[in-house]
């Protein structure tokens, strides 16, 4: 199933570009997703979604198909899914 990613903030920076589309199995989850996109997009994007013991960072916001959701919820996903991933905005 394709699955389509937009990003803010510094993970629109991290990542190099607003928007993608990811492919997951069938049955992936909001948590198996955000875990797997590490490995998509490196390090420092893993760094500003998990700490250093794996723990969600609660200051990113995860929007889906424009509804917010808690990380906690694990939501199973569906083909057409639209994911936006913010993360806190910083300067003045």
């Amino acid at each position: 199933m394709d699955i389509t990613l937009k990003f803010t903030a510094q993970i629109k920076d991290v990542v190099g570009k607003a928007s993608d589309t990811v492919t997951a199995n069938d049955g992936t989850n909001l948590q198996q997703l955000l875990t797997n996109l590490g490995g998509i997009y490196g390090e420092r994007f893993k760094a500003i979604l998990f700490d250093e013991k794996g723990a969600y960072r609660h200051s990113n916001l995860i929007v889906i198909n424009q509804s917010q959701v808690n990380y906690e919820d694990n939501v199973t996903l569906a083909d057409g899914m639209e994911i936006t991933l913010m993360s806190p905005i910083s300067g003045g």
